[in-house]
């Protein structure tokens, strides 16, 4: 069975790609070969599938069991919440982001109580660092300050009480994925997801690629088992222990100085991470560590150095680095699409004051220290042509980069579930995304058609 994908752009010039089985037999111009099946791509652009280095496929299966809260106002959401009140017996709901509204304040228990006071609610930031419960929960579970407001690890507690995570639909979520172009995941999980997606592979569900990542309390599971980072096959591999250095900005709990006055402290010490990190390694496994925040950066990259690992390990999101912080072949895991929130006015400047508008994220100087630059979207959202638009059209030249060193900080992540991945070249894997003025048209895994814009005739 052969599939010639013809009359497409690779690398801004006309051409065709013959795929036999899974791999990429021929990348020519000119005259095209005999194929089982054909397609004219009608001159739309070819690249390698793209790898979501930092994301949450039980997220995006949230977002559909669940009410979705993405974009929404803030009126929106109370009248959602009121509307839902008596039709659940608990209402949960992710992606409420006060930045964007006049009223740039977290959503509060009491808001939460008037429209809805015997119901439990529980609505979850954008970013996930901070949640907004009413009285309902609170007296139930105990679990919120005064205003509502849940952070951090008690979010996955308050999670885990409700069981939000145990109906999720990754069917959905792949399929999401493959709509976005994305062929290949880093994702980061709980122990439940983590052997969920060893039961899907089992029975063959996988249908994009998954460098599964987890946290400590995985760690003993992984360890008593004798696995290791990359362990695997090319649709799931075991990733690396992911560590917490800080929160986010947007819940000020990044380990930085806010433009208020408060100093957030890194929620782990550089001596502490630092014997978590030489334990992992020394079992071949690696640690990615969430650090956004120039004090847990400093953290972090202390720790690796001092373990003599600064090249096995990662650094995830590293929003606000110093210069020094920029050293030659460390890996980065960073989300451009962050940058909506880096903008003149935006929830960057308001916590932290308009200097770091031209220095947060710096793609620019990144690449041009030598770093590994990985994109990712951390969901928020997952769409890797949002987040390419954002580093590319940034008006700040320190974050500005190049339309094809975006796609291939978009693509890199993938060679991590097999070396012949991330590249459009004969004798590689066929993952591929090909696209036109209106998005994603085409998804390929495996040299299998994952996903198709019904209007592509084939």
């Amino acid at each position: 069975m052969s599939l010639l994908l013809y009359n497409v752009r690779i690398n801004g010039e006309a051409g065709y790609v013959l795929i036999r089985g899974n791999r990429i037999e021929k990348v020519g111009y000119g005259s095209l070969p005999d194929a089982t099946q054909r397609i004219d791509m009608k001159e739309a652009e070819l690249h390698p599938g793209f790898c979501d280095s930092h994301t949450h496929l039980s997220n995006v299966a949230l977002m559909h069991g669940t009410l979705d809260l993405t974009g929404l106002t803030r009126d929106e959401i109370l009248g959602l919440i009121s509307s839902e009140c008596g039709k659940r017996e608990v209402i949960v709901g992710r992606g409420w982001d006060e930045s964007f509204w006049d009223r740039k304040e977290y959503l509060t228990r009491d808001e939460l109580d008037a429209v809805c006071d015997n119901v439990p609610v529980f609505l979850i930031r954008e970013d996930g660092h901070i949640a907004a419960v009413n009285s309902a929960i609170i007296r139930k579970f105990g679990i919120g300050d005064d205003q509502g407001f849940v952070r951090e690890k008690d979010i996955s507690k308050l999670s885990d009480l409700l069981g939000v995570f145990k109906t999720l639909d990754f069917e959905y979520a792949q399929n999401y994925a493959l709509s976005k172009g994305i062929t290949c995941v880093h994702d980061f999980a709980s122990p439940d997801t983590f052997k969920k997606y060893f039961l899907m592979r089992s029975k063959g569900e996988l249908k994009v690629r998954i460098y599964a990542n987890f946290y400590m309390d995985s760690y003993r599971f992984i360890r008593e088992l004798g696995l290791y980072s990359g362990f695997g096959d090319p649709f799931l591999r075991i990733g690396a222990l992911k560590l917490f250095a800080d929160g986010s900005i947007g819940a000020k709990t990044a380990a930085t100085r806010y433009l208020d006055g408060k100093t957030v402290k890194p929620m782990i010490n550089r001596s502490k991470l630092f014997s978590i990190v030489r334990e992992a390694n020394s079992h071949g496994v690696r640690v990615f560590t969430h650090a956004i925040g120039d004090l847990a950066i400093e953290e972090v990259i202390g720790a690796y150095s001092l373990a003599g690992r600064l090249h096995m390990n990662r650094i995830e999101h590293y929003e606000l680095p110093y210069e020094e912080h920029m050293l030659e072949g460390l890996e980065v895991s960073m989300q451009p699409n962050f940058l909506k929130w880096a903008k003149e006015g935006g929830l960057y400047q308001m916590r932290l004051g308009s200097e770091v508008l031209f220095t947060n994220n710096p793609y620019r100087r990144i690449l041009d220290s030598k770093m590994i630059l990985l994109f990712g979207s951390d969901c928020m959202p997952m769409d890797p042509m949002f987040g390419i638009k954002m580093a590319v059209g940034s008006e700040y030249p320190m974050q500005r980069i190049s339309y094809s060193e975006a796609v291939g900080a978009y693509t890199r992540g993938a060679t991590y579930m097999h070396p012949l991945l991330g590249k459009i070249k004969e004798g590689y894997i066929a993952d591929l995304v090909a696209l036109d003025e209106r998005g994603i048209l085409l998804t390929m895994v495996d040299g299998k058609i994952g996903y198709m814009r019904k209007n592509l005739n084939a």
